[in-house]
């Protein structure tokens, strides 16, 4: 990467960054695959090692913490839901709200809450 290169991708990093101050996120770049929806502006904090598939829906207080989380394709993420460690969520999980997540889950389509999350459907 030449000269060009770096002052385009500080001039992104900088937008990400004033964006996020105005909407209250943190999320690290190039966490999320496409079709990212966040459903309302409000705080939400996504570690900058994490993996989210495609499709992830994402609401208000969400936190995606440490331990570098691999989150599958299509899951819903409740308000308020806590997800830490080194874990794995499938494809098509449903995270309650205010759920505490702390260990993998790889069934798919299932849905899961709790402190701690606990599979419930």
């Amino acid at each position: 990467g030449g000269v060009l290169h770096k002052i385009a991708g500080t001039y992104c990093k900088s937008i990400w960054n004033i964006l996020g101050l105005m909407c209250g996120f943190s999320i690290g770049l190039n966490c999320f695959e496409k079709g990212l929806s966040i459903s309302h502006i409000g705080t939400i904090v996504v570690n900058h090692e994490a993996k989210i598939g495609e499709n992830c829906r994402l609401h208000v207080c969400v936190n995606i913490g440490t331990g570098s989380p691999q989150i599958g394709n299509n899951v819903y993420i409740g308000p308020g839901a806590k997800i830490f460690g080194k874990i794995r969520i499938a494809n098509g999980i449903k995270i309650g709200a205010n759920s505490v997540v702390t260990k993998s889950f790889l069934e798919p389509n299932i849905t899961i809450a709790g402190v701690p999350a606990k599979k419930i459907k």
